[in-house]
């Protein structure tokens, strides 16, 4: 009797490392160009919220619910 090939998922996607060093209170700090990539708007799920952050055209971040 053949085995079948046990189902193996990918690894689950990591959020970017921290800085290493730059924690201040316990609050990590991540680059924007990690967070971001190539995109100008990446969706944030808190608490069963879902937020937008985005990058505008000036270069500044906007968060919006």
């Amino acid at each position: 009797m053949i085995n079948p090939t046990p189902h193996i998922d990918p690894a689950p996607q990591k959020a970017p490392a921290a800085y290493e060093g730059e924690t201040a209170n316990g609050a990590a700090t991540y680059s924007s160009r990690d967070l971001f990539r190539d995109k100008t708007e990446i969706r944030i799920e808190h608490q069963g919220e879902m937020y937008r952050l985005r990058i505008t055209r000036s270069g500044g971040l906007l968060l919006n619910k």
